[in-house]
């Protein structure tokens, strides 16, 4: 299954350029939530995201889009060029694919994907960057109310 990892406030608020990896919020719980779900699974994040993480998150192959490929110097990670041609490998290999940002990674997957799930942070922040709109593709399937966020799950609209 391909899957969108995100998290958000109200406002659909992913991303700042005031902290150094680009959370405008601290939330432990979520942060445990994005270690638990993609533990031992397959990630895809733009090259901006993966720089500012600053390392491979561990027991994860990751792929890095970028228009700049080279030889990756970390085990686990391989940069690549074509996300739909991942999306498909993916697809073909029975892999569980997380899509884990940024902003304009997130929007080119929207219709290549099964599902979304949102970790929707209470409160307003301050930032540069949301989430766009994805209602086009997501219907909203369930909610699970969790101490500091609640998930979100969204589910790919059946189009007649």
């Amino acid at each position: 299954m391909i899957r969108i990892i995100v998290a958000c406030d109200q406002n659909n608020l992913i991303g700042t350029d005031k902290t150094a990896n680009q959370i405008p919020w601290h939330n432990q719980e979520d942060f445990l939530h994005f270690k638990n779900t993609t533990l031992n699974k397959t990630l895809l994040m733009g090259r901006k995201t993966f720089e500012a993480i600053g390392k491979p998150l561990p027991k994860r192959h990751t792929y890095v889009l970028t228009k700049n490929l080279h030889v990756s110097n970390f085990d686990n990670v391989t940069y690549v060029d074509d996300l739909v041609q991942v999306i498909q490998r993916c697809r073909e290999e029975n892999i569980d694919l997380y899509i884990c940002g940024g902003a304009s990674v997130y929007k080119q997957t929207f219709s290549l994907c099964d599902e979304i799930l949102l970790s929707r942070i209470p409160g307003e922040y301050v930032g540069d960057t949301w989430l766009e709109d994805f209602s086009e593709w997501y219907e909203l399937d369930h909610i699970e109310n969790r101490e500091t966020f609640d998930l979100e799950v969204y589910k790919r609209r059946k189009h007649d």
